[in-house]
């Protein structure tokens, strides 16, 4: 009878490396919905004029 010990190593790996996977993409997607990460209006914030820092104009 053939072991069926590699076999099981496999599927598992290979459960746990989809698991991983998609935990990293479920952080991704809820720092984007609740916040944690902004995609619009981050790089405007850099041209707004400080109060502190003079104007040449």
């Amino acid at each position: 009878m053939i072991s069926r010990l590699p076999l099981l190593l496999a599927i598992a790996g290979s459960a746990v490396l989809f698991l991983a996977i998609a935990f990293v993409y479920v952080l991704v997607i809820g720092a984007i919905f609740f916040g944690g990460i902004e995609f619009t209006g981050g790089s405007m914030d850099a041209t707004l004029p400080l109060p502190s820092i003079p104007s040449l104009i």
